[in-house]
């Protein structure tokens, strides 16, 4: 099909040269209003192309009520929750958001800021969808005339990455006058709170003074939120009581064992078996068990167990063992942040000069800074307990594919903090501790800069548009305070670091250090563009386009040496370096066949310095079936996406990992005779052993695996076949219906090899795939075979796996959007406009090995896309005042957990059934907003985004801990926003 696409696009272009020296000299320019839309390259007086295009003007945001731009943008259907949001950090990256349309992930979504891309940030991001990281939230909103959202496969046109679409923001171009806005918005008690201010300015007309000068800044603040000043949202009793009713413990409560006035422990030889303490036969590696001594001095009765924590709370289970009276515990919900705090600064400058009727040149400038302060709980090394002959119970992968392997706190006899010493049990002691008095930050700091220069003119009947293009983005990722393993031993010895204690900030590094990622990003491109008008058809003028580019892109990330050694407890180190070329040809052809039918074609090619040649083609049409009444439309494409830097080029990463469909056993370690329920083949039993990837519905869950990641030089491009068909029906006046069907496929998806084939692959041949599979050497923790008695060498526990970035099998999506306009204009009550536009995805399905089967993901968390996504507004405006209602709703998803809690008879499932709550909840909102313009010059706005503070899109609870989509604003519920702006010109 694809080279079918080409040839067609290649005739198409030749035949109408053909044509073109046939047809008559080209005559007087007409003299009407045309503009160059998104997905074209050819100026036309139509915006509705053959393709797809939603365009969202500077006025929609500002009345909005949203927060942010990302924000609305994540509001519209064909945008997907799978978008990186920067309320929250991740393991690899933090402070960024990124656009993905159609599920196909950021790296299936090109972003451009005036038609030309920007540089990507300065991140690598491993998981699938996050190739390319473009951090969106660098554009100053201030400077945004428009968003246009391309809605298919753009390749032929813009290259690489335009696989879904294309997000386009159009910046504005000319300005005469002054505009100030400010904007708050928090929640009714003031949680979440949202500050902006932003001034643009311009000067000079050139139709007149031949010049113009624009610019303005915008800086905002976005307040912190805590976890805790979110316990009134929803319906935080319910989830409690699913928590409790499976044995779990509800959340802001004291679960950790791991408290700032440490709990100590015996070393002792063993932790195999089992003692009977108050009647329940608790586990002697259980941190209740028979090894626990006491606890340090200094602990609140709030936390402290006989005190402000019961020593059996109401959900423990009859063999739960008792939590020892005097026992410390920690409260992590009571330190956990819900929303990071941000700052934003963002400037632009613009200088247009119109040399003469027909060329002009132009320079701009944008910059900007966004920096997220994310806070974290205290630190705690461990909450596992070690043996004086095998103490190492800490350990995390490096990136030469070995781990580090490091003990529990133990504080020798003659520690000053050993509670032990001078007494008749003088021992050495095991410390479950957790690090209060070191302040623990991510700070991700983003620096942007895009230059662009260039020209637009006219010349022989040409209209030429060139640019240079310098995109350049900073990142430094700061971890304060990260435990280092070095320094963490010789503090021990040293007894430089005080326990249970408020050490200062020199004793602090001697334990603890920065954990530093700095990175920078480039493009730098060069690009012509030509179009005319170009030969006669009985519907008008073809039109013709064609152009070069050259492009450079640069990306590098890399960590401090510390970070790269493996030394601070439990990080993971990742870094990237590369560079690449591309040139590329493209042309496009609109052809009038007919004054009711338009055909398009494009096509281009480029070379990559990294991995050789791509071509890309696109045909489309739009019919005029009845003038101004009805229209079909519809396009047919390929695309492609390059490998990124990060995945063909020199780059290290480490990751943790897990699997969500079921349970992966280890099969030298778990005794699987019984299939339901595998048991470990060791004492004491260890959890990973019978489930290797932390399958979340399985007990015990030991979490997910640490692995380390190989990039891949021989990656193919992916390739992409789309299809889009739909209509516009104009019945009346006042009336607008756009319907319009689409499907993508994508091919040789570059992904991470999944552990679960990984660890098949090895099941099936050990001597191929054991290097691999990174097992425990010490011979202490391998098996005994029963039958024998004897140990079964290189049997220890599984610590690690390696795996690598490949090229695999496919992903297809279909659906259809669909947009509904009434309007109804009275002379009395005003005009009236009924909106209705949204999604409806029929499937999303992928296939990861040729030998799998499709796996079918609409509607579930393994694609995060609603089968629906729709939004229902209803508008007013009569003379200065407007206002809007608005009510979202998206579909429910399907949760790994949903099938067991449909069927199983557990009280805590039963629960979930029985309140509708096995599913990631169906999202419903209404915003309602009000707009007043009475004075001259000034706008003043107010809206309140979900009036019914509903907690819809939530797991196993409508409250705000069990939030889907953690660190969006939807998670602080019902919130308002005011906007003022002044305007003089």
């Amino acid at each position: 099909m694809k080279h079918r696409l080409h040839l067609v696009a290649l005739a198409t272009i030749v035949v109408s040269m053909q044509a073109q020296a046939q047809s008559a000299p080209v005559g007087e320019p007409q003299k009407l209003e045309k503009v160059q839309v998104t997905g074209s390259l050819i100026k036309r007086v139509d915006r509705e192309t053959p393709s797809v295009v939603q365009r969202i003007t500077s006025e929609d945001i500002k009345l909005s009520g949203y927060a942010s731009v990302t924000e609305m943008l994540r509001s519209v259907s064909a945008v997907d929750s799978s978008s990186v949001g920067d309320g929250t950090g991740t393991g690899f990256v933090s402070g960024l958001s990124t656009i993905s349309l159609r599920g196909m992930g950021s790296q299936g979504t090109l972003t451009l800021i005036n038609g030309r891309r920007i540089a990507p940030a300065a991140a690598v991001d491993i998981n699938f969808g996050r190739g390319n990281l473009i951090n969106v939230n660098t554009i100053p909103k201030a400077a945004i005339a428009s968003i246009e959202i391309l809605k298919d496969g753009a390749s032929s046109l813009y290259g690489s990455d335009a696989v879904a679409g294309v997000v386009n923001y159009v910046l504005k171009k000319e300005y005469n006058g002054v505009e100030g806005s400010v904007e708050y918005g928090a929640a009714p008690d003031g949680v979440g709170q949202n500050k902006q201010a932003s001034m643009s300015f311009g000067f000079g007309n050139l139709d007149t003074q031949r010049f113009n000068i624009f610019g303005g800044f915008e800086v905002s603040r976005r307040d912190p939120v805590m976890l805790n000043e979110l316990k009134d949202r929803g319906n935080l009793e319910l989830m409690n009581r699913y928590l409790i009713a499976g044995n779990g413990s509800p959340r802001f409560s004291a679960d950790s064992v791991a408290s700032p006035w440490g709990n100590y422990y015996k070393l002792p030889t063993s932790l195999s078996g089992s003692t009977t303490i108050d009647g329940v036969k608790v586990n002697n590696n259980s941190t209740v068990g028979v090894n626990y001594l006491g606890t340090l001095p200094g602990c609140p009765d709030d936390l402290r167990v006989g005190a402000g924590v019961p020593k059996r709370p109401e959900w423990f289970s009859a063999t739960t063992g008792s939590q020892p009276v005097g026992m410390c515990r920690f409260n992590s919900d009571e330190a956990a942040q819900a929303i990071s705090k941000q700052d934003k600064f963002g400037g632009s400058l613009r200088g247009t000069y119109q040399v003469n009727d027909d060329w002009q040149v132009f320079a701009d400038l944008m910059v900007a800074r966004t920096r997220t302060t994310e806070t974290f709980a205290p630190q705690a090394l461990t909450t596992t307990l070690g043996t004086a002959s095998n103490p190492n119970v800490v350990t995390w992968p490096k990136l030469d594919g070995t781990m580090v392997r490091y003990p529990t706190i133990v504080l020798p006899v003659g520690h000053p903090d050993n509670p032990t010493n001078g007494k008749a049990n003088s021992q050495p002691v095991q410390l479950i501790y957790r690090f209060a008095d070191i302040d623990r930050q991510d700070i991700a700091t983003y620096d942007a800069a895009r230059f662009s220069a260039g020209f637009v003119g006219v010349a022989a009947g040409w209209d030429l548009d060139s640019a240079f293009i310098y995109s350049r983005q900073n990142s430094e990722r700061v971890r304060q305070n990260q435990l280092r393993a070095s320094l963490l031993k010789d503090a021990i010895k040293n007894q430089t670091y005080r326990f249970g204690q408020v050490n200062d900030a020199a004793a602090i590094a001697t334990v603890a250090s920065d954990a530093i990622v700095e990175g920078n990003a480039s493009i730098m491109s060069a690009d012509l563009r030509a179009s005319r008008p170009w030969f006669d058809l009985p519907g008008g003028k073809a039109g013709v386009a064609v152009g070069a580019e050259f492009r450079r892109e640069t990306l590098e990330a890399a960590p401090n040496e510390a970070y790269q050694s493996g030394d601070f407890v439990g990080l993971v180190a990742n870094g990237t370096s590369g560079a690449r070329n591309s040139t590329a040809l493209f042309g496009e052809l609109s052809l009038p066949v007919f004054k009711s039918l338009e055909l398009q074609t494009a096509l281009r090619t480029e070379r990559y310095s990294d991995f050789g040649n791509a071509t890309t083609g696109k045909l489309g049409f739009k019919w005029s079936a009845l003038p101004s009444i009805l229209a079909f439309r519809g396009t047919a494409a390929t695309g492609f996406r390059a490998p990124s830097i990060s995945q063909i080029s020199k780059s290290y990463m480490s990751s943790f990992h897990s699997f969500s469909q079921y349970r992966v056993v280890d099969p030298v370690r778990c005794d699987v005779t019984d299939p339901k329920n595998p048991v470990s083949r060791t004492d004491p039993p260890n959890s990973r052993d019978c489930n290797v990837l932390g399958f979340s519905s399985a007990t015990p869950n030991p979490g997910s695996l640490p692995t380390t990641v190989a990039a891949n030089p021989n990656l193919k491009p992916e390739k992409s076949h789309s299809f889009t068909l739909g209509l516009l029906f104009s019945p009346f006046k006042n009336a607008d219906l756009t319907l319009d069907g689409w499907y993508y496929k994508r091919n040789n998806e570059v992904r991470v090899q999944r552990g679960v084939d990984l660890l098949a692959d090895y099941a099936a041949d050990p001597a191929t795939w054991g290097d691999k599979v990174i097992r425990d050497s010490d011979p202490a923790t391998w098996v005994v075979d029963k039958a024998t008695g004897k140990t079964i060498p290189n049997s220890g526990p599984i610590l690690m796996l390696v795996r690598q970035y490949r090229n695999f099998n496919w992903t297809k999506t279909a659906g259809l959007d669909y947009e509904l306009n009434l309007r109804l204009p009275t002379e009395q009550l005003g005009q009236f406009t009924f909106k209705v536009d949204g999604t409806l995805t029929k499937r999303f399905d992928y296939k990861i090995l040729s030998t799998d089967a499709p796996t079918v993901a609409v509607g579930t968390t393994s694609s995060d896309i609603p089968k629906s996504k729709v939004k229902v507004t209803l508008s007013w405006k009569k003379n200065d005042w407007s206002s809007f209602v608005r009510f979202n709703h998206e579909d429910k998803l399907k949760a790994s957990t949903t099938d067991t809690c449909l069927s199983s008879t557990a009280a805590n499932y039963t629960l979930l059934r029985d309140n509708a709550l096995c599913y990631v909840t169906a999202k419903q909102s209404t915003d309602v907003g009000l707009t007043y313009r009475g004075f001259k010059g000034l706008t003043l706005s107010a809206s309140v985004l979900n009036v019914g503070n509903q907690y819809g899109y939530t797991l196993n609870g409508p409250a705000a801990p069990g939030y889907y989509d953690g660190g969006s604003a939807g998670q602080v519920g019902r919130r308002y926003n005011l906007v003022a702006s002044y305007e003089f010109r």
